[in-house]
């Protein structure tokens, strides 16, 4: 089947309760099936007019998903694989855009009883309840063209790729919210509540974009802690002290605060 193909089988996901709060409508989900990936399925739908901003489409599973540095990503069935419009505007037209993400997804997770922190620069990662061990639940991919910016997200809902799946060196073991629940979850229902969180989070926030970097820095994975940040084969290790104004991680190391905005973090 073609992604053509596939895309015209979009359907709207109707709001079980109210589609709209203070008479300001929700947004608008997609449901699709299969597809290369949820951003593939997202930009078709948006050349099309059919995504606004903050509208998003969830896809049942991708043949062709993709993670930061183009890495494949994990993508059978039952997990979240979707693509969400952003708003081209502060904090999300610059380098900031995939932290406040992160923010906004996990705030919603926090309020539906899930202990999720961010891993610099953009993954989502759950604390096992009594252990409080890391493990990776999702990341987040953002794509811009011509003017228009996606961000492809991932939670591991019903599975996980297993540590011999994960790239070499990867910085914890994944895990899914199925392996802290004994009921099921459906990925669908779900995305709809992040959804709702998110987007009214936002909306209801005239101050997000004053707010957005402490509210992160609350939720940053080994803020205080010693890490290693590692680029292009170098390998910095510091303090982590925060994050910058511009979506930055800041580093306390040889006596000095700098500033970096890329590379892959771990523990030291």
């Amino acid at each position: 089947m073609s992604s053509c193909q596939c895309f015209d089988e979009c359907r709207i996901i109707p709001w079980v309760d109210s589609p709209d709060v203070n008479n300001n409508p929700l947004p608008v989900i997609w449901f699709t099936g299969q597809a290369t990936s949820a951003l593939d399925a997202g930009f078709w739908l948006q050349k099309r007019d059919r995504l606004a901003v903050w509208d998003s489409v969830i896809v049942a599973a991708q043949t062709a998903g993709r993670g930061q540095l183009r890495r494949t990503w994990f993508s059978p069935p039952g997990n979240i694989y979707a693509a969400l419009r952003l708003p081209l505007i502060p904090p999300f037209d610059g380098s900031a855009a995939s932290v406040a993400t992160g923010l906004l997804l996990a705030s919603a997770l926090h309020e539906l009883g899930w202990p999720v922190l961010l891993k610099w620069p953009n993954d989502l990662v759950l604390l096992s309840r009594q252990e409080g061990i890391p493990h990776k639940l999702g990341g987040i991919l953002l794509e811009e063209r011509g003017g228009v910016l996606l961000a492809g997200i991932g939670i591991n809902v019903a599975s996980a790729p297993s540590i011999c799946v994960l790239r070499k060196n990867a910085a914890m073991a994944a895990a899914s919210l199925a392996d802290f629940v004994k009921q099921p979850l459906l990925a669908e229902k779900l995305w709809q509540q992040l959804v709702k969180h998110v987007y009214l989070a936002y909306a209801q926030d005239s101050a997000f974009i004053r707010r957005w970097q402490s509210r992160a820095e609350q939720l940053l994975l080994w803020r205080g802690s010693n890490v290693e940040l590692s680029e292009d084969r170098h390998t910095t290790r510091g303090k982590l002290a925060g994050l910058s104004p511009t979506g930055g991680i800041c580093l306390f190391t040889d006596g000095k605060m700098t500033e970096f905005l890329s590379g892959t973090l771990r523990r030291a």
